[in-house]
């Protein structure tokens, strides 16, 4: 078996304030919407957001869902930073893991959020290139939503 992996590693800035986009990022069903690409959808299972907690969340093609993706959240420091672990399943199949950082730094024009994701993935390189454009579409959308 081959395992690709690549760290990504995607900074937006949002002219929001940083308790605006955290409020945004710890409210669950929120994430959910803004989270997944155009098309698909997001149920968030289980979410226990703080440090030695636990996510659990199917995704994909609405009325099917055909991922699930489990978290355990390592690191949770509100309004500042977010660390956990994500594994993705599709089938029983495992397609990958990784190590996740959110972090959420005040800036004169408002809030940068960088997402940092270490990803190995069991099933080529397209699941690593699909975890970019899943990452650098959430912060597209997080951004949308918050200037409403």
């Amino acid at each position: 078996m081959t395992i690709d992996h690549e760290t990504i590693q995607l900074t937006r800035t949002l002219s929001t304030d940083r308790a605006s986009v955290w409020a945004a990022y710890a409210d669950a069903v929120l994430r959910s919407r803004w989270s997944v690409p155009e098309g698909e959808a997001m149920v968030i299972e289980s979410d226990d957001l703080r440090s030695a907690g636990s996510s659990r969340y199917r995704c994909g093609s609405p009325g099917q869902l055909e991922f699930i993706g489990e978290i355990e959240y390592v690191q949770v420091a509100p309004s500042r930073s977010v660390v956990h672990t994500e594994t993705m399943r599709t089938g029983g199949e495992l397609l990958s893991t990784g190590l996740v950082t959110w972090t959420f730094t005040e800036v004169p024009e408002g809030t940068e959020v960088c997402v940092t994701a270490q990803v190995a993935s069991f099933v080529g390189p397209g699941m690593l290139e699909g975890t970019r454009n899943g990452h650098r579409i959430a912060l597209e959308q997080l951004d949308s939503l918050l200037r409403g």
